[in-house]
């Protein structure tokens, strides 16, 4: 069953963060964290392998910053990183097939480029749909099974991201988006206008992550939930940001986080998962608290 039949019908667990578990093995500062898909295989391999075996449906590819723009300050192109990234995900699904016994599927992460659309910034709508193309054409031909577009705020890049990749692949498309705490995107837009927007493109599921942990989430959800008729994904950070002797940590430890998450579910969420400071123990909690609950209709 491909995953475009399951979305809506029951839950589904997207992974956690990346980067963090990447510093771990060994990341470092300035580093850019999708060149290991060349030169650390492996340990992205074995990130993914966690996240599946936590019990994830959805597991990201490490494709997030992966762009034209920044392509230029490297001696790799997005094709090689785009094609190495969903590789390694199909690679860790083959890996543990024979240890799970639930659906999995190789996403696509796409991210911002990192740049102001004009007026406010200085790349064109067109340049922005053209390196977003760019991934798509490499995601879709590497086996990808859905399109992640995630961590956006400007309903402007939003449009071209999904326009890239509704045109130029028929992989199902998640969009999930960055709302500040009193639900506004970075250039001013709402919940309601956004998921206007986003159902009117034929995007197949909508919703938030990044920026906030997941009680700040629980707020802005009635929102989406009074006006969107499509399946909602929720990828909360664990918490929110905090400095500890000069590092960022996120304090919401796997079983807070799950009970809330479970909260999220409750509230009409169909789809979860987590982003920064989530680690496969948070994954697990989570399937392990909402893998039997019911969705809520739309």
């Amino acid at each position: 069953m491909n995953f475009r039949e399951l979305l809506g019908k029951k839950i589904l667990f997207f992974d956690g963060g990346m980067g963090t578990l990447l510093q771990e093995h060994g990341l470092r500062t300035g580093e850019v964290p999708e060149t290991w898909n060349l030169s650390h295989p492996e340990a992205i391999r074995q990130i993914h392998k966690e996240y599946l075996l936590a019990g994830c449906n959805v597991v990201s590819a490490n494709t997030f910053g992966v762009n034209a723009f920044k392509c230029k300050n490297l001696d790799c192109t997005v094709d090689e990183l785009v094609t190495a990234g969903v590789r390694l995900t199909k690679e860790a699904i083959a890996e543990v097939r024979g240890e799970c016994d639930h659906r999995m599927y190789s996403a696509l992460d796409i991210g911002s480029i990192g740049k102001l659309l004009k007026p406010l910034g200085e790349i064109s709508f067109d340049e922005a749909y053209d390196a977003f193309r760019e991934i798509v054409t490499a995601g879709s031909r590497a086996g990808a099974d859905l399109i992640l577009i995630e961590t956006v705020s400007d309903s402007y890049e939003i449009k071209a991201a999904v326009l890239a990749a509704k045109e130029n692949s028929d992989l199902p498309v998640v969009v999930t988006m960055i709302f500040d705490e009193n639900g506004k995107l970075l250039t001013g837009g709402d919940v309601a206008s956004a998921t206007a927007m986003l159902e009117g493109l034929g995007v197949d599921a909508i919703g938030f992550n990044c920026g906030l942990g997941p009680e700040q989430m629980k707020a802005l959800l009635p929102q989406m939930t009074a006006c969107c008729s499509l399946p909602i994904v929720i990828n909360p950070n664990a918490g929110l940001p905090v400095v500890v002797n000069g590092k960022t940590v996120f304090n919401v430890a796997p079983d807070e986080f799950a009970q809330s998450v479970k909260t999220l579910v409750e509230m009409g969420a169909s789809a979860v998962g987590g982003c920064c400071g989530t680690t496969p123990a948070h994954i697990r909690r989570i399937v392990e608290c909402c893998r039997d609950m019911e969705i809520r209709p739309v």
